[in-house]
């Protein structure tokens, strides 16, 4: 929810957004129905629970116009205090122009081509993109 309120200096109308509003408790204490529920912690941040009992954490944000959503862990192996720290971490990038979904991905193709690699050199190959021309053999 938002709550409207007037500056004095510029007399313009700001919009605070509510934040924080989930604690350990209703995290912990939360249990499924025949729908999936959302709990909403402001900011974009929400622990979405399914109904087979799932908790996972999500974040959505819109990019160049474009609203996406993050999954930033599940409950209880990422709390709810990290998972207010990862979506701070999305909301940055979000301000820098920057989509965090991108990176994640750019991140996993990388940590793929490191282990196949890694993979090829033990098997005596060439490693992926390295333009160096293996001997061929008559």
């Amino acid at each position: 929810m938002c709550s409207k309120f007037y500056s004095n200096n510029k007399k313009s109308l700001l919009l605070q957004m509510a934040k924080e509003l989930l604690n350990d408790v209703t995290t912990r204490n939360a249990k499924p129905t025949d729908k999936d529920q959302r709990f909403n912690d402001g900011s974009g941040l929400y622990l979405l629970l399914k109904s087979n009992g799932a908790k996972w954490w999500r974040f959505d944000y819109t990019i160049s116009g474009k609203r996406k959503t993050l999954s930033l862990g599940t409950h209880p192996v990422t709390t709810l205090a990290n998972a207010r720290i990862k979506a701070t971490e999305a909301r940055n990038c979000v301000a820098n122009g920057t989509d965090p979904s991108s990176i994640r991905k750019e991140t996993k193709t990388a940590q793929k081509i490191e282990i196949e690699n890694t993979k090829r050199l033990e098997a005596g190959l060439t490693i992926i993109d390295s333009f160096v021309l293996a001997p061929i053999e008559n």
